[in-house]
């Protein structure tokens, strides 16, 4: 499924592929998302459509940093999961200890399903060629084909080769049935009734299993090794068993204008209701837009309305994808993930209806996209080469919306911000190499940010212009303070908040304030409040949009509107907004304007042997400041009281259940993003390639003034 060129060049998932199939009579709609923090929004906007997740873990790397993230943001949705640990067949592999991760690092309630049978070879090495399943009791061999293809399925009795294997799977499959008694209270009746746990059957067990996934409390785990297509099959029957269909799901919530919530049903027979969460650009198909339709259906040729862009479109085509591979189809029905062909304006969370559904407000809960950290300069090489550009960057930044592309209005560059290096650095060859762009790129910078530090600033101003023959003018006062650490890291507004308490306080008066005659110029503003409050809060964003020491968006500012005098027909919507984007401007100037850096949540993991290198490097030249270590397989909260059953390490060769497993510990500290440039391959030579790290942004902090001093003359100096 990884298609794209540079997933192939460097051995990663970008951007996530979509692909559609049966399994035992059931349709499955499967997306591939990236792990790399980098491509985090590819994850963020598959798991807002997507109903059950299967976490895939790398059977000698446990449970890595990038994993809680991505745990984190399906915890945010309420995805049900279960777990898959691959790379059994890998020399070093631990089943028991990533399970004992599983809990200890993502809080989780892990139930052994599975457990890895382990052959030793001549070396004394052992070699992983099936698995036991401890629901029905039965040895899983893909050891005669090598292809995978063909499971050779034995009954697991007290006469098995390995004597071992049938006590550790008693051992197991009573561990698995007193864990679901205990969550669940349907088998908890039948267990105690039976008081055997041998009794108890595989369908009871099944639908226990369902029970406490769909309900969050704990997550199924398997083992398999991809690669020989070991474990596959049992993995997509666990799917269809325990992962939720479309009806298994609580209805989406949607707004309509008056903010109430309503329900969306899945119907096919409801009015359609459908969220575009991803766009590729196509050079031979056009644009091509995801969606999954929550209710109704999608037919061919039908006209649709954007509730976000208030535009309809038609739909020329439907797709069912197959990663790059396409099967036209006549309908996207309720439930269903397709791709529609033909939409011109629709961008990433716009939700789509039909043209004449009379709901033409409603939308779907949106999707968030993380702030920009890194940005370059892209010039054309030529002029001829502009409009070329110009195409290529509309496309991407329809593509990918954690992408921003702007004009710098003093240098006249353009400038690309992406949420990491590697982002970018794909970016700059996709610019290059796909969309054949003959344009020069700058050196990779970051994004900083602007504030001011006064405690309350306070400022009228009266715009009074002419513009193409016709007099503007309005009037607005408002009143700026720093926002306080306990309401930072709002995500809307850029980390601002903006209020417009302007009910009560909107004066009208004719254009020379003296004049009562009935005039044209004294005939009270068309503008009705809704509009003049858009205009007003598109007037402070654009002004939020460039700070005044180096033009980089300010943040962590209470902005409020308090007062407007608006001047009969002179004050339409544009003068509105430019006078009170003036005015936040010129109160900005009488403040104390300083430079933010972001700072980076990083925590780093490197084997014991390592940790005073890797701290040294932290707190010296990055500027790091650590906030705790920990060994890996002791780190977040979790429920000391629950016991886990964790079958030993190689399975069934050494009771030693730590045996090749080397001591790692965990590293977490704030870090300047601006300390972190290239620091993976840092990392890697301080470590002989066995440290990984992961960083995601936590806030803006302000800078010392020899940084600023250095950071305003590198700026200066040119991009």
């Amino acid at each position: 499924m990884d298609y794209m060129k540079q997933e192939r060049e460097r051995g990663i998932t970008i951007t996530s592929a979509a692909i559609t199939f049966g399994w035992k009579n059931h349709r499955i709609n499967l997306i591939d998302t990236p792990g790399h923090v980098d491509f985090t929004i590819e994850v963020e906007r598959s798991i807002r459509v997507l109903d059950g997740a299967v976490t895939i873990l790398d059977g000698v790397s446990g449970v890595e940093a990038q994993t809680q993230t991505v745990w984190a943001q399906a915890d945010k949705y309420g995805i049900p999961r279960i777990a898959y640990v691959n790379k059994m067949d890998r020399i070093g592999a631990g089943f028991g200890r990533t399970v004992k991760e599983m809990h200890h690092k993502l809080g989780t309630r892990p139930l052994v399903c599975q457990l890895p049978i382990m052959k030793k070879d001549s070396k004394g090495n052992g070699l992983f060629f099936g698995v036991v399943d401890l629901l029905d009791m039965q040895v899983l061999d893909w050891n005669k084909d090598p292809n995978g293809s063909i499971i050779n399925k034995i009954p697991l009795t007290e006469k098995y080769p390995i004597s071992e294997l049938f006590e550790e799977a008693i051992k197991g499959r009573s561990s698995l049935i007193e864990a679901l008694s205990e969550i669940d209270d349907q088998l908890l009746e039948i267990f105690l009734m039976n008081e055997d746990p041998m009794k108890v059957s595989v369908e009871e067990i099944k639908e226990a299993l369902r029970r406490v996934t769909l309900n969050g409390k704990a997550v199924p785990v398997f083992c398999g090794a991809s690669f020989k297509n070991v474990g596959v099959q049992p993995l997509m029957d666990a799917v269809i068993d325990y992962l939720p269909s479309p009806l298994d799901r609580p209805a989406p919530l949607a707004t309509l204008s008056d903010k109430n919530l309503i329900e969306i049903p899945l119907k096919e027979k409801e009015k359609l209701c459908a969220l575009a969460f991803k766009v590729i650009h196509d050079h031979k198909r056009g644009p091509m837009i995801f969606v999954r339709v929550y209710s109704g259906k999608i037919d061919n040729r039908m006209t649709l309305f954007n509730t976000n862009t208030r535009k309809k479109e038609r739909v020329n085509k439907l797709l069912q994808m197959y990663a790059n591979d396409v099967e036209e189809i006549p309908s996207i029905t309720a439930g269903n993930i397709g791709v529609i062909l033909g939409l011109k304006e629709t961008r990433t969370g716009d939700t789509l209806i039909q043209i004449n559904d009379s709901r033409q407000n409603l939308k779907l809960q949106s999707i968030d996209i993380p702030s920009p950290v890194f940005f370059y300069a892209v010039e054309p090489t030529s002029v001829s080469d502009e409009k070329p550009l110009e195409e290529a960057l509309k496309n991407i930044l329809r593509e990918d919306p954690s992408l921003h592309v702007h004009v710098d209005s003093d240098s006249g560059q353009t400038l690309i911000s992406g949420m990491g290096e590697l982002h970018l650095e794909i970016i700059k060859d996709r610019l290059l190499t796909e969309f054949k762009v003959n344009a020069e790129m700058g050196k990779m910078r970051i994004s900083y940010r602007e504030t001011i530090i006064v405690e309350q600033l306070e400022h009228t101003f009266l715009y009074d212009r002419e513009l193409m023959g016709k007099k503007q003018k309005a009037q607005v006062s408002l009143i700026i303070t720093p926002l306080s650490e306990n309401d930072k890291g709002i995500p809307e507004e850029g980390g601002n908040r903006i209020v417009i308490d302007i009910e009560d306080k909107i004066v009208n008066l004719n254009s020379d304030q003296q004049n009562e005659t009935n005039d044209q110029n004294s005939l009270i503003t068309k503008l009705d409040k809704e509009e003049i409050r858009d205009s007003l809060h598109s007037g402070i964003l654009s002004a939020l949009y460039r700070g005044p020491i180096l033009g980089f968006p300010i943040t962590g500012l209470h902005i409020k509107v308090h007062s407007l005098k608006l001047f009969g027909l002179e004050s339409t919507k544009t003068a509105i907004s430019a006078c009170v984007s003036q005015a936040f401007s010129e109160a900005m100037k009488n403040g104390v304007p300083v430079l933010l850096e972001p700072l980076m949540d990083v925590q780093v993991e490197v084997p014991e042997e390592h940790l005073g290198n890797v701290l040294a490097d932290l707190t010296g030249t990055r500027r790091g400041n650590i906030l705790g270590l920990e060994t890996s397989g002791q780190s977040i909260d979790y429920d000391h009281s629950i016991e886990i059953y964790t079958p030993p390490d190689p399975t069934y060769i050494s009771s030693d259940e730590n045996q090749g497993a080397i001591i790692k510990r965990i590293i977490k500290a704030h870090v300047p993003l601006s300390t972190l440039l290239g620091y993976s391959s840092s990392l890697r030579s301080l470590t002989g390639g066995t440290g990984s790290f992961s960083m995601r942004i936590h806030s803006f902090g302000i800078m010392s003034e020899d940084r600023a001093k250095s950071v305003i003359n590198e700026m200066q100096g040119g991009y």
